[in-house]
């Protein structure tokens, strides 16, 4: 099995992906808006593909989610 690597990915996923490291892993969707200066629905389709690709996972908390990197080892 072949496992996607972070390496290929535009910059601006690769950012999302490194702030999410730096900060344990584990953030918030609204930390990632603040963060990153693209609109609401930008960064929502961006985290979709990350899922979508299996690098990270969305959890459901209240009215925003909880975005926890998959493949920390990595």
């Amino acid at each position: 099995e072949i496992t996607p690597t972070t390496k290929n990915l535009p910059e601006d996923l690769q950012s999302i992906i490194e702030f999410i490291k730096e900060n344990g892993n584990r953030v918030t969707q609204l930390e990632l808006r603040q963060k990153f200066p693209s609109s609401e629905a930008k960064v929502s389709l961006m985290l979709s593909e990350l899922e979508h690709m299996g690098i990270i996972k969305k959890i459901k908390a209240g009215r925003g989610n909880i975005i926890v990197l998959h493949s920390a080892g990595k």
